[in-house]
């Protein structure tokens, strides 16, 4: 089996900078 990772995002800090989502993509290589 495969181990699965996720992370908790305080959404109410969120201002839209998509950041997170170019971290994720450049650390899975996509």
């Amino acid at each position: 089996m495969t181990t699965q990772y996720g992370f908790f995002i305080d959404s109410s800090r969120c201002t839209g900078c998509k950041t997170c989502e170019l971290a994720c993509k450049d650390y899975k290589d996509l």
